[in-house]
């Protein structure tokens, strides 16, 4: 054999034996507790019987001799008892002395020596035989009839029986038969000894009814079913004390007395029997079967105290043998597994500690983007002998050197891929601000409305365009070209540039009770998260429905922003799994999380939300769609003062050509700028100036080409109203009116995505 053979741990393991040995052991208790449970019901079956057994059947057997002056004693009428009185109260002292030596004899024996069968049994015949004297006592006061008289001792005697069933069912399989046989030989005698009341009964009271005929019969076909099945279940020699019994000539005149009184019927005069010659051959065969009884009594106590002894001999023997070879097989084992002990803890304590500590540090490391050695960091666990145990190290060595490799690859892949998807992002967002100069140039020089109206639509979609691209920096986890600042935001300037950023921005109303303000750092977030729940509010709901937004203070200095629209919202699952990733610990954006229904509008919104701890909630509103709850914690607001004043609102606005606007909620036109710092310092004309289109003011030719000459933000278009007045018809406007009017809808709007976008959240170009 060779030496790595002899080293290898399938021999080691076969020389141990630690497996047959266990079940050895196991099959050495199990045979010790069978054997021993045996014995020990073997002993306890043994003491029952010499115990409890005898004492219970002499208890019986007075039992039958009082019922029967018993039924003599009521027989009679009240002045003939007289002449019964003695032999009743004789057999009365017999009984209650026989009582009172079973009660000592049970007395004696503990509790636990008794099978739990036997408690029960042994209560039940302890109650009938304390209720014996309250019957003695009803029977001396009035005459019972014949069933009341005997049904006391009827039940006494049959709980006695029980409990010899009890010998049955706890003695050794080859002595339960002799035991059953037993307990059918004792209640033949009891339908015996119930024949005999009758008889006595009726004699006494020289009739025999309906009644008496019937139970008579009953008790004579019970007993003799009994002896019949008795017969075959007796050894030979019990076989042949029985028949002895029963070839006897005064069981012959017994059996033919009781086909007389069955034949006979019930009769109004006596029975046709000689009552002396029935009791002389009931008490000859009773007594009989009484030594037959005892004999088998005896014999069952005797093969049972055999069995038992034999027993704990055949116990002690196997126990000793099986017990050494145990003992020796497990000394062997341990000696043999103490050798490679040390081995197995060196590997499990190298390994543990590999996968709890050393692993998940390279792991977290390389995601940080940390330079890791491999070598050094993940080194080689030292494999030992070439056998089992030192082939499972090496295939441990390359599996961890696979993990690692895999995981510095998995780690290279996904820098690579945030670099492409960053790299893709910052050219998107070079080509959109050259894109929105050249817009802005053409709308300067454009005259034509449909075609200024179609630059302006071209202008707000590249500026969702630069949206989608700055949500694709955020998801790279790039804040390197974000340039934000220290001026509070108010919140409806932020639902404001929000809306702007949006396509569907005149759907969106704005209900506010609150003046407070977003700390400029965290400003732009809060407009890029708003953006995101409008644009999905706006996608996913008609066309002419409205976009609620409201801005109320919590309590705890909490705010809370509601986004809520009347779409066709989503299912309950579907609120569950967005409310999931809303509440997520994700570190960022990785490609193993994206499906082909994620949702990246929700991904953009649970970054920003976990960057400042904002709770973003999903749940479905009044009007079927989806209510999104935004709560702001006290370290977003500024503290109040801060924020910078809006532009004052005049207290009318100026009638246009089509009548006052219809009373709504507070609307939100995106044509206000986010912040009300103007980027002139010139004032703007007046929006009363002039004749204009639809309340809009004209744009002023020339005054683009400058910050200094922006017009001045417009204030929003739904505030306290004036009465309805008369005025008079618009007159036609001009092409270059027009054309004013909307550069300077145009510019509100550029003022309302610049002025929270570039001082919040603008990215540069590069």
């Amino acid at each position: 054999m060779k030496k790595e053979q002899r080293r290898s741990i399938r021999a080691r393991l076969v020389a141990l034996a630690l497996i047959p040995s266990t079940a050895l052991l196991a099959l050495w208790i199990a045979i010790t507790s069978v054997l021993v449970g045996d014995m020990v019901d073997l002993r306890r079956s043994a003491a029952f019987t010499d115990t409890i057994g005898m004492p219970v059947l002499s208890v019986i057997t007075d039992l039958q001799a009082e019922r029967r002056a018993t039924m003599e004693y009521i027989a009679g009428d009240r002045t003939g008892r007289v002449d019964y009185r003695a032999g009743v109260q004789e057999a009365r002292d017999r009984t209650d002395q026989t009582i009172d030596d079973f009660a000592g004899a049970l007395g004696r024996v503990p509790d636990r020596a008794l099978p739990s069968t036997a408690h029960s049994r042994i209560e039940t015949f302890e109650d009938y035989l304390a209720s014996l004297p309250l019957h003695r006592a009803a029977m001396d006061a009035i005459a019972p009839s014949r069933a009341g008289g005997s049904h006391p001792f009827d039940m006494a005697i049959e709980a006695g029986l029980l409990i010899w069933d009890v010998q049955v069912e706890i003695s050794d399989p080859a002595l339960s038969q002799q035991a059953r046989s037993l307990t059918s030989l004792m209640r033949a005698r009891e339908l015996l000894s119930q024949e005999d009341a009758l008889i006595v009964h009726a004699v006494t009271a020289d009739s025999f009814t309906i009644t008496d005929h019937a139970d008579f019969s009953r008790a004579v076909g019970a007993q003799r079913y009994l002896y019949t099945q008795i017969a075959p279940e007796l050894s030979p020699q019990e076989r042949a004390a029985y028949d002895e019994v029963t070839g006897t000539a005064f069981y012959r005149t017994v059996r033919e007395l009781e086909n007389d009184v069955i034949t006979g019927g019930p009769l109004q005069t006596g029975l046709p029997v000689n009552s002396q010659v029935w009791k002389n051959a009931r008490v000859s065969v009773d007594l009989d079967f009484q030594r037959v009884e005892r004999d088998q009594t005896d014999a069952v106590l005797e093969q049972g105290r055999q069995a038992s002894v034999e027993l704990m001999i055949g116990v002690v023997a196997v126990s000793t043998m099986a017990l050494a070879v145990v003992v020796a097989s497990l000394l062997f084992s341990l000696r043999v597994v103490r050798a490679l002990g040390q081995r197995l803890n060196t590997l499990r304590d190298a390994t543990l500690d590999y996968a709890h500590t050393r692993l998940p540090d390279i792991t977290r490391r390389l995601r940080a983007g940390e330079q890791v050695d491999i070598v050094a960091d993940a080194p080689m666990l030292s494999t030992g002998p070439r056998d089992e145990i030192g082939q499972v190290t090496e295939a441990f060595n390359l599996a961890q050197r696979a993990a690692v490799e895999s995981a510095a690859e998995e780690a290279r892949l996904r820098a690579g891929v945030r670099n492409v998807f960053r790299n893709v992002a910052r050219r998107a967002q070079t080509l959109l601000h050259r894109q929105l100069g050249l817009l802005d140039t053409l709308e300067q020089s454009e005259t034509q409305p449909a075609v200024l109206e179609s630059l302006f639509k071209i202008d707000h979609l590249s500026t969702q365009m630069r949206r989608n691209a700055d949500n694709l920096m955020l998801l790279t986890d790039d804040r390197t070209l974000v340039r934000r600042s220290e001026e509070p935001l108010p919140l409806g300037h932020a639902v404001r540039a929000a809306s702007s950023e949006i396509e569907a921005y005149a759907r969106v109303k704005l209900l506010t009770t609150t003046e407070a303000a977003l700390r400029g750092p965290v400003a732009a977030d809060v407009v890029r998260l708003l953006a995101e729940l409008l644009d999905n509010a706006t996608v996913f709901s008609p066309p002419h429905t409205p976009v609620m937004v409201r801005a109320e203070a919590l309590s705890n200095g909490y705010y809370s922003l509601e986004v809520e629209d009347r779409g066709l919202g989503m299912t309950a699952e579907g609120y569950t799994e967005a409310n999931e990733l809303l509440k997520g610990t994700s570190e960022g954006f990785s490609l193993a999380d994206m499906r082909e229904d994620s949702r990246l509008g929700l991904i953009v919104i649970a970054t920003l939300a976990q960057r400042h701890r904002l709770k973003v909630t999903l749940r479905p509103s009044p009007y079927n769609g989806t209510q999104a709850i935004v709560v702001l914690p006290p370290e977003v607001i500024a503290e109040p003062g801060t924020a910078t004043a809006a532009p004052a609102l005049p207290a009318r606005l100026t009638e246009s050509p089509t009548g006052p606007p219809p009373p709504a909620p507070t609307a939100l036109m995106p044509a206000r700028p986010a912040t009300p710092a103007p980027r002139r310092s010139a004032p703007a004309p007046r929006t009363t100036a002039e004749s204009t289109y639809k309340g809009l003011p004209r744009r002023v030719r020339g005054t683009k080409g400058t910050p200094d000459s922006a017009p001045a933000p417009q204030p929003d278009p739904v505030v306290e109203r004036a009465p309805v007045r008369p005025h008079p018809p618009a007159r036609e406007r001009s092409l270059e009116e027009i054309r004013a009017m909307m550069s300077s809808f145009q510019q509100g709007t550029r003022h309302g995505r610049t002025g929270s976008g570039s001082d919040h959240h603008t990215t540069e170009g590069r």
